[in-house]
This record gives structure tokens, sequence and C-alpha cells, in this order.
């Protein structure tokens, strides 16, 4: 005797009705994470300029250390055809030539005080305003929102 097979071959997969609750549970998860993914990438660019201005506040300080910057130089920290300019002696002091990344200052050069004192001051335009990245300043933050 033969048995109908086909009534005994059990369903496999997954409903209409299924999947499209797995999409729509994917799609408010990707809805709430995209946007911290943004928020992280900002704040990582934040940190980095404010690493790249310590490097920047280190090697300004050993330069006047050496007598090559000195106190009361205003700068930007470029490559210029000018050997002794402070922003090229600096930059050459440096591996690469930092530039900022926060994206209230993104490609802007660094700029650097050197107050009569010593004390090394270093800030990006950010809009056409200078803010200060380090040593941090005590109101507010660097690229605050």
């Amino acid at each position: 005797m033969i048995k109908n097979t086909n009534n005994k071959k059990k369903k496999k997969g997954f409903t209409l009705i299924e999947l499209i609750i797995v999409i729509a549970i994917i799609a408010i998860l990707a809805a709430i994470a995209l946007p911290k993914f943004g928020e992280v990438r900002e704040n990582a660019n934040i940190k980095s300029d404010i690493a790249n201005a310590k490097n920047i506040q280190s090697a300004v300080v050993a330069l006047i250390g050496e007598g090559k910057i000195d106190n009361g130089d205003e700068f930007e920290v470029v490559s210029t055809t000018t050997a002794t300019d402070p922003g090229t002696v600096v930059s050459n002091y440096l591996q690469t030539v930092p530039t900022a990344k926060a994206s209230a200052a993104k490609g802007n050069n660094f700029l650097v005080d050197v107050d009569d004192k010593g004390n090394v001051t270093i800030s990006v335009n950010e809009d056409t305003t200078p803010a200060q990245v380090y040593p941090q300043p005590a109101e507010g933050t660097y690229a605050e929102n």
C-alpha cells in the first residue's frame, strides 16, 4: 500500500508575517543605533584634536628649550618655505602636520600662542573664531555644541 507522502511533509521556513516582524525590529534597532555612531565619531575626532594639541604643545616647549621659538610668539602650525618660521620649525619637529578633525573646525590648522612667561596655548579656528583646545579652558570645552 502506497501512502501519500505529500501529507506527511512538514512545512519548513518562516511565514511572511514572521519575516516582516523581524525586519521591523531590525529597522527600529538601526534607527536607534545610527545616530549614536555619528556622536561616537565626533567625540573621537574631538579627542584626536586634543591629543594633537598636546603633541604640538610638547613640541613647542621642547623647541623653546632649544631656543628655536621665543616667548611671545604667535603662529600657525604649517609648513612654509621659510625654515626659521616658528610654524615650520614645529611642523618639521612633528612627523606630520595635524589639522583639526572635529566638525566645527574640520581642516583648519592649529594656532599656537606662547605668552611672555612661556605658557603655551593651542587653539583652532571654529568658524573664524579661535577656540582653545589645550589646555582645556575652565569654562566650557573645545567643540561644544
